[in-house]
C-alpha cells in the first residue's frame, strides 16, 4: 500500500561554513552519497559543493536536490550563530505564513571532527586545498555512519509531519 504524504517540505541542513557537514548530509538525503557503505574520497570530491562554497554566501541556502518523495533539500552555512539564526529564520517563516510542518532546519555541525575543522581551515582560509580537503574527507569518513543516522532521523521526522497534514 502506497503511503500518502502531505505537501512537499523544504529541508535545510546547516553547519558552520556550509562546505562539509551540511553538504554531506544533504547529499546523503538526496541519494547522491550511499547509505550502505562509506564513500571513497572521489565520491565526496564529485559533489559540486564539497569544500567549494563561497564564504560570502553564508546564510544563503543552496539547493542540493530532491529526495525520493519530492521534498526540496538545501544546505547552508550559518557561522557560529547557528542557534540564534535558526530562531530568526523560523520567526520570518512564521511571519510569512509558513507552518512548522512545511520545513525542517537541521544542524549537521555536531558531526564534524577536529580533523575536518582543521582541514577546512587549511583548504578555505590558507589555500592549502589538496591537503585540507583530504583531511576533511578523512574526518567525515570517520563519522559517516552518524551522518547516515542523522539523515534517517530527518526523513522519519518528515514522514511524521507529512502524515499529520
Amino acid at each position: 500500500m502506497e503511503q500518502m504524504v502531505g505537501d512537499i517540505m523544504n529541508i535545510v541542513y546547516y553547519c558552520f561554513a556550509g562546505a562539509h557537514a551540511s553538504v554531506v548530509a544533504s547529499a546523503i538525503h538526496c541519494g547522491l552519497l550511499p547509505t550502505t557503505r562509506i564513500p571513497a574520497a572521489e565520491e565526496f570530491l564529485a559533489l559540486s559543493y564539497y569544500d567549494r562554497t563561497n564564504p560570502a554566501l553564508i546564510g544563503h541556502p543552496y539547493f542540493m536536490g530532491r529526495d525520493e518523495i519530492g521534498n526540496n533539500i538545501y544546505f547552508m552555512g550559518l557561522w557560529n550563530q547557528r542557534d540564534k539564526l535558526t530562531e530568526v529564520i523560523q520567526t520570518f517563516l512564521a511571519l510569512g505564513g509558513k507552518k512548522p510542518q512545511d520545513y525542517i532546519l537541521q544542524d549537521a555541525f555536531p558531526l564534524i571532527t577536529f580533523s575536518t575543522k582543521c582541514g577546512g581551515l587549511l583548504s578555505k582560509k590558507l589555500s592549502i586545498t589538496d591537503f585540507g580537503r583530504s583531511l576533511t574527507i578523512w574526518g567525515v569518513r570517520r563519522r559517516y555512519g552518524e551522518f547516515v543516522r542523522l539523515v534517517e532521523q530527518v526523513k522519519d521526522r518528515c514522514k511524521k509531519l507529512q502524515q499529520k497534514e
